[in-house]
Order: C-alpha cells, then structure tokens, then sequence
C-alpha cells in the first residue's frame, strides 16, 4: 500500500489526520511536507489515525515528533489514535508515548485534548 495522508476533519480545536501505509524513508518523504503544512502550521491538536499505518521507522517518528515540538510551546498535543500493535510498540519502545499519547479510539483520543 503506498504511503499517503487524509485530512479527515479541521475545526477550531483539532485536526484530524489519517496515515496509511509505510512511514519508512520512502513514504516519509512522500507525506512530509503536507503533513507538516497540514498539522504544525495549524497550531491545533492533532488527532492523527495510525490504523493503517503497517510500519514506523526512526525517519518516521522524526517526522512525528517534529510536529510535536512544533505544537508544545503552544500546549498543544498530538494524540496517536487505533496505531497497529507493531506502531504503538515502536512507539512506546522508544518512549515517545510519554510526548505522543496513544488512544484506542477516536473518543478516547478527544479525552485526552479536552
């Protein structure tokens, strides 16, 4: 499955972004920059759908994080929702879950922002 990205919703609060396929190199490079335009430069929360999201690498979570420290000096967050086990291991293996929270659900996602 080629790498691509979705805006599913934006209002005053948050954004709603779904990834599928490989945030290896190849398909890190290929969303990057809309996902930064669409997400840091919004200076909302981001709700950001990983469930079809199949692999993570260290280019990856670079991208991610980048965004994270875009978003904390304004107390925003962005919240992983539904990543496969395999993302959400990586995840918490490097311990970026403390910065990046992972929700089961979209609800559960919006808890943490509220």
């Amino acid at each position: 499955m080629p790498t691509s990205l979705e805006v599913i919703s934006a209002d005053a609060t948050c954004t709603h972004v779904r990834l599928r396929g490989s945030l290896d190199i190849a398909g890190t490079s290929s969303v990057s920059v809309k996902f930064i335009a669409s997400t840091a430069a919004k200076r909302q929360h981001v709700l950001l759908d990983m469930s079809e999201v199949e692999f993570v690498s260290s280019i990856g979570l670079g991208m991610l994080t980048q965004v994270v420290r875009a978003l904390a000096p304004e107390g925003k967050r962005v919240v992983l929702v539904a990543p496969s086990a395999a993302v959400a291991g990586v995840v918490r293996t490097s311990r970026l879950d403390a910065v990046m929270p992972i929700a089961e659900s979209m609800d559960a996602a919006r808890a943490l922002i509220a």
